[in-house]
């Protein structure tokens, strides 16, 4: 009576996983690279959200008197504060409140300034991805850049 055999051998399933290590070494990186790039990507329309929202608080100005410019919005560990000028009282004022209405999370860190012209300039920063979206006043675009974030910053002078 003769047994049959059905299994593998060791060589054949050191093969195998020599094949299977092979081309895992080749996929995760690749997979890795579109996660991070999802992510900068998904900041950046974050990044035109908020940008779009204080152009939005601006035009809102020319119907309403009740918008109060030039507007400071800083972001610090994602909570918000903003420095503007009151027309009520003729006076800075500081508020915690949410004061542009978007839709998405807080930067970390960062900077967003509406000036008494309706430009908008802005330096916010994403600890994820270690990038920095940047916008100028005069601009209509945004630019991602990886750097640290104590060089992602407008200054408060630029603003007022």
């Amino acid at each position: 009576m003769r047994l049959k055999n059905n299994g593998f051998t060791l060589i054949e399933l050191l093969a195998v996983i020599a094949i299977l290590a092979i081309i895992a070494t080749i996929t995760v990186p690749t997979v890795i690279n579109v996660l991070k790039d999802s992510r900068k990507n998904a900041f950046k329309d974050n990044a035109m959200a908020i940008s779009r929202a204080a152009q939005n608080y601006y035009a809102s100005s020319s119907i309403t008197q009740s918008v109060n410019l030039p507007l400071l919005v800083t972001f610090n560990d994602k909570k918000e504060t903003n420095k503007y000028f009151s027309n009520a009282t003729n006076e800075w004022e500081t508020s915690s409140e949410r004061i542009l209405d978007y839709t998405g999370e807080n930067p970390d860190t960062g900077n967003i300034c509406i000036d008494k012209n309706g430009n908008v300039s802005m330096a916010i920063y994403n600890k994820n991805t270690s990038t920095c979206a940047t916008k100028d006043a005069k601009d209509k675009t945004i630019t991602i850049e990886e750097i640290e974030p104590e060089n992602c910053l407008i200054t408060e002078d630029s603003c007022f």
